[in-house]
């Protein structure tokens, strides 16, 4: 008897068992074992640990989205949550107090589960940058990089290929105020470094805050003629092409710029709404976009009897997604005081699981540029 307890004393203390054991567990239930005694602590921590962990257990489905507001009287800004249908428990609190910082915290960026935040009413020089994940709350600030203009940071991390995420930073340059300077923080080094020559944008207004990763580059677009992809891992900048902006308007109207399931979306307007809506996709090869879903607005006025005076709407989210055969993507619209979702394919309406906080809290305006998707990823910091 005494030999059997200590074999088992033996198998119990074994690193490779209780590493096999915990790869195992979800991920609240993995956080939680860090407090349980150092020994555990310290295997969940290694970085190998992290890895094998990272692809052992991949989610790749949008669970929901963060809304954004700033109102003027408000410190923090007005953060919201909604849950994706058949999501709701995967849900992170509409909350960032974890992250202590008196100056309040806004989300600068979103990718794959993590989010990049900021302080919130502040002076340039007095910001800091913060690395999130929502639903552990676990964060690590990050310091600043050496520049005088933050024109956007973006988050490049795919839990596929690595465990390891990388933030890119768009700065001004020295060559002139129409160069901009690509800055790389990396876990490994604690630090920024420089990538590459700084790039001219000439006179375009580029959404750098709002980049798009996928397919291991950072995509943007801007208000013009413009736009461009980042490829991460070779630090190469390269263009892409754009649809032609409408004969009589100067700048380019774009309602919404997003990624779902490997596709790249964009949807631009000109003038009233009654036409509907192109919802057009980027060609795999990058050589052009092509319109995959018309929405008719006819129908979400139906449905939505508030827009039928001024087709007042917002574009939230595309979810691209496919149940065997069968085309199920859909979109999320804001009009004022509720959220509507629609099956693009054929138009039809979708139930929404609104939370009464949501409900009471869409009075606010959203748009597109304040809309963050989130991924319940199975990863840690």
């Amino acid at each position: 008897m005494g030999s059997r307890n200590a074999s088992e004393l033996n198998l119990i203390s074994d690193n490779d068992v209780m590493i096999d054991i915990l790869q195992r567990l979800p991920l609240k239930t993995l956080m939680r074992c860090k407090c349980v005694c150092k020994w555990w602590n310290n295997l969940i921590s290694d970085p190998t640990f992290k890895s094998s962990y990272s692809r052992r257990n991949p989610q790749y489905y949008v669970s929901g989205f963060f809304l954004q507001k700033f109102l003027f009287l408000e410190l923090h800004s007005k953060l919201l949550f909604f849950p994706c249908e058949g999501h709701i428990d995967a849900a992170p609190e509409p909350s960032l107090s974890f992250i202590e910082d008196d100056k309040g915290v806004r989300i600068q960026h979103s990718c794959n589960g993590l989010l990049l935040c900021s302080s919130f009413r502040c002076l340039e020089k007095d910001r800091q940058f913060y690395i999130c994940k929502p639903t552990t709350k676990q964060y690590l600030r990050l310091p600043y990089p050496v520049c005088r203009i933050v024109f956007g940071s973006n988050i490049a991390y795919d839990p596929s290929k690595s465990p390891h995420y990388k933030i890119v930073c768009i700065c001004d340059s020295y060559l002139s105020e129409n160069h901009r300077q690509i800055k790389i923080f990396s876990p490994f080094t604690g630090s920024w470094k420089v990538s590459g020559n700084p790039f001219s944008v000439l006179d375009e207004v580029m959404l750098f805050n709002r980049g798009i990763f996928f397919n291991g580059m950072l995509h943007w677009v801007g208000r013009g003629n413009l736009a461009l992809r980042f490829d991460v891992e070779r630090e190469v900048m390269l263009t892409m092409p754009m649809p032609p902006i409408q004969e009589g308007w100067t700048e380019r109207r774009v309602r919404y710029f997003g990624e779902s399931g490997g596709l790249l979306f964009l949807i631009e307007t000109y003038g009233p709404l009654t036409a509907g809506i192109d919802v057009k996709e980027m060609k795999s090869d990058y050589s052009g976009w092509f319109v995959k879903y018309h929405l008719n607005l006819d129908t979400v006025a139906f449905h939505s009897p508030g827009i039928r005076i001024n087709y007042t709407l917002a574009i939230l989210h595309i979810a691209h997604q496919r149940v065997g055969d069968e085309d199920e993507s859909f979109m999320v619209i804001h009009v004022p005081g509720d959220l509507v979702s629609f099956k693009l394919k054929d138009n039809t309406l979708m139930e929404l699981q609104t939370s009464n906080q949501v409900n009471k809290a869409l009075g606010l305006w959203y748009s597109w540029e304040g809309v963050y998707p989130y991924s319940n990823t199975y990863c840690y910091l």
